[in-house]
């Protein structure tokens, strides 16, 4: 599904260019295989099925791949349309300081568990997202930065921005 996932990306970014954009910033994946909602649905007990940091190796090579055929789409993308600056923003490179250092980050309660809980190891449950009944936020998301096991809480994608406004997460540089 790769491939027509990017080439879905691409032609939109195509279309808004042929309409007129000159500057684009197209995402790349986030390390999906971190998320509290990958984390539980594909729990196993296969420890080498984890990073050191705990989070799904596949999941995470996925998003790589995903992100690896953007990257050279995008780049054929530059080639086709000089007049436009075709943005790639390294989600995944930006948020992975989130998971491999998150108390150096200021992120006490770790990475991988949701503030907004519905129980589970990684507060994570289906039957009780966030928002429905049986979930419960956490008292301080500041020291999280999973929000709900899909989303990043707000310091969480504070540090992602500021990555890729102000670091090396973005190609060409902004």
């Amino acid at each position: 599904m790769v491939p027509s996932v990017v080439g879905s990306i691409t032609a939109a970014a195509r279309m808004l260019i042929e309409e007129g954009a000159k500057e684009l910033v197209v995402p790349g994946n986030f390390p999906i295989g971190c998320l509290g909602a990958y984390l539980t649905l594909f729990e196993t007990k296969d420890k080498t099925a984890y990073d050191k940091n705990g989070c799904l190796k596949a999941h995470n090579a996925f998003s790589k791949y995903h992100n690896a055929q953007l990257k050279l789409s995008l780049e054929k993308s530059r080639h086709e349309y000089p007049q436009a600056r075709i943005i790639y923003a390294d989600y995944y490179g930006a948020a992975k300081a989130l998971f491999h250092i998150p108390h150096h980050l200021g992120l006490e309660n770790g990475a991988l568990s949701a503030c907004c809980r519905g129980g589970g190891p990684y507060n994570f449950n289906y039957k009780a997202r966030c928002g429905h009944i049986g979930s419960k936020a956490c008292k301080d998301p500041s020291t999280y930065a999973n929000w709900d096991g899909v989303h990043l809480t707000e310091t969480a994608y504070r540090h992602v921005a500021t990555g890729l406004l102000n670091g090396n997460f973005t190609s060409p540089p902004i």
